[in-house]
């Protein structure tokens, strides 16, 4: 269970993280990169003007939802969420490979391995064993 939690807690914190780098590399792409952001722009409008999108195969009542969901905003977005989550997805192992390298596992593999207990160790020496 505590596994389970521990996952759900990472998988929610890539989002939250995810959530913010999008924001962070739009105003970054918009300060310092207008160029590369206007490509990934531009990617985004030749995807949603391609034929198959533009004029998919579902009834005609469902194109005009479909082309007031799908279009290059929509697109632009997912590129952007796409393009974070990499580099949180990057940064997150980077962070794991570190922690490795500053906490190395021990030799024998097991950190918490019991030790075998003899009883007669513990005996006061006034108590004798027959």
């Amino acid at each position: 269970m505590l596994k389970l939690f521990r996952g759900l807690s990472m998988v929610s914190i890539k989002i939250v993280a995810t959530f913010f780098m999008v924001i962070i590399l739009m105003l970054l792409g918009i300060v310092f990169f207008p160029r590369q952001l206007n490509q990934v722009n531009d990617v985004a409008n030749w995807i949603a003007n391609l034929d198959i999108i533009r004029n998919p195969d579902i009834p005609q009542t469902a194109v005009a939802v479909f082309r007031n969901f799908v279009n290059e905003t929509t697109i632009f977005g997912i590129l952007m969420t796409l393009i974070a989550r990499a580099f949180v997805e990057f940064v997150a192992w980077l962070f794991g490979l570190m922690w490795r390298l500053a906490n190395p596992k021990e030799k024998d593999g097991d950190e918490f391995k019991r030790r075998a207990f003899d009883p007669s160790e513990d005996v006061p020496p006034t108590y004798t064993r027959n």
